[in-house]
């Protein structure tokens, strides 16, 4: 009896291991977020060799899924019973001349476990658009990932400038969203920034090679579906 039960135990370890093998691995992270200065709400981000899923504000229902092998970004409202469906594609839009960025360090701003983190501004035409707090050899594959999901959804910014008077647009804006899109991942991973707008993230922690069920990655079948031109359209 006593070895039929060490077998069972054997078997059922046996079992877990090969699910979990058989799932996929991420990186996950766990941030602190604010929008325009507002009160701070939980973030976290889902991160595989395939696809990000951001969770903001968990416990809503609401997530975004970025296909990072196809490009295209789907933004899933849970109360709506709808999906948002942005695909990557080129810019037309011109750069105008007097755009010019600038990055500046600013010393030491302490350690985020082993890594060392520096304190650095990003301007353009000589507007503040980040401060960021970031570490060179952090999470390069999480830098890698949210800079493409920037990437990705800056064709449709590029739309939304064009139908904007210039007169609105700012230096920051036409930089981080259109024409260099993820520029606040290029001197390490933050793990403190804020945006001209007062927006900011911090990250609080991180686990690596974690295993997630691939429903994570799996879009709500019966939710409609629609694009922003559809939006911009009244359709």
């Amino acid at each position: 009896m006593r070895a039929l039960k060490r077998w069972l135990l054997f078997a059922g370890v046996a079992v877990l291991t090969s699910c979990a093998r058989g799932m996929p691995h991420a990186t996950i992270l766990y941030m602190k977020e604010r929008e325009l200065g507002g009160p701070a709400f939980p973030t976290k981000v889902v991160i595989t060799h395939r696809f990000v899923r951001i969770d903001p504000d968990t416990g809503t229902g609401n997530y975004i899924l970025f296909n990072r092998k196809q490009s295209v970004i789907y933004s899933v409202d849970a109360a709506d019973r709808t999906i948002l469906v942005i695909r990557s594609h080129p810019i037309t839009l011109r750069r105008p001349k007097t755009l010019t960025n600038v990055v500046e360090r600013d010393g030491s701003a302490g350690r985020f476990g082993k890594h060392k983190v520096f304190r650095y501004r990003l301007l353009t035409s000589g507007e503040q658009c980040y401060t960021i707090a970031a570490a060179r050899h952090l999470l390069p594959h999480a830098a890698q990932a949210l800079a493409s999901y920037a990437r990705t959804l800056a064709g449709e910014q590029a739309i939304t400038a064009e139908n904007t008077p210039s007169r609105l647009e700012t230096p920051c804006g036409l930089a981080d969203n259109v024409f260099n899109p993820g520029r606040e991942y290029a001197e390490g991973f933050p793990v403190r920034m804020t945006d001209a707008d007062e927006n900011q993230k911090v990250l609080i922690a991180f686990k690596h090679d974690v295993p997630v069920k691939r429903s994570l990655f799996t879009l709500p079948a019966h939710y409609v579906r629609y694009s922003p031109g559809e939006v911009r359209d009244g359709g």
